[in-house]
């Protein structure tokens, strides 16, 4: 038990332990006017991303195009100046037309330079291809993708699949990463 309780501790320390255990942590520490003990969350959340955007302090490039009954189901930001957006899978009525039912595709997109994709995965096939004149980094299996990662210049992009998708739809969706003001015009 003595172990537990340690390792416990440890995690909590080092800031790993959740995203509401600090902050709660933090609240309840304000209001027993107490210091807080450990360190902040990194990430926080947003409930639009017009206010995530004004948070970072950049405008993302974000995807305008994902596959059907895909939406938005939480917005995060890390460290402020990672922009990242859950996107769930959610049916129509009738439930048994598409099993996709509760998966979920990570977006990320930052400044910062480097692997921000969060997905440190072993993966059977990696694959470099040019998509818009941009190197894009494929990786997945023989025909699948479960993660796509570019850099275009300026921002870093990473897109990670819970459920794998093809070639042909990794680099569609990368094809519609744009600024979301020019989403539905054309650029």
């Amino acid at each position: 038990m003595k172990k537990q309780v340690s390792m416990v501790a440890v995690l909590a320390f080092i800031g790993i332990v959740g995203f509401g255990a600090i902050s709660s942590a933090h609240q309840d520490s304000a209001e027993l006017d107490t210091p807080m003990v450990g360190m902040p969350s990194p990430i926080h959340e947003f409930s639009t991303l017009v206010d995530a955007v004004t948070y970072i302090g950049f405008e993302p490039h974000i995807p305008k195009v994902l596959p059907v009954g895909y939406n938005v189901e939480s917005i995060h930001t890390i460290n402020r100046d990672t922009l990242h957006i859950t996107y769930v899978y959610q049916p129509g009525e009738d439930m048994t037309q598409n099993q996709a039912m509760g998966t979920r595709i990570n977006y990320r997109v930052s400044l910062q330079k480097g692997d921000i994709s969060g997905d440190y995965n072993d993966y059977n096939v990696v694959k470099i291809v040019k998509v818009n004149g941009k190197k894009v980094t494929f990786k997945g299996a023989n025909k699948m993708v479960r993660l796509a990662t570019w850099d275009d210049g300026v921002q870093n992009h990473a897109i990670s699949f819970e459920r794998a998708v093809t070639y042909d739809m990794a680099k569609a969706i990368v094809e519609t990463v744009k600024a979301s003001r020019y989403h539905g015009v054309k650029q």
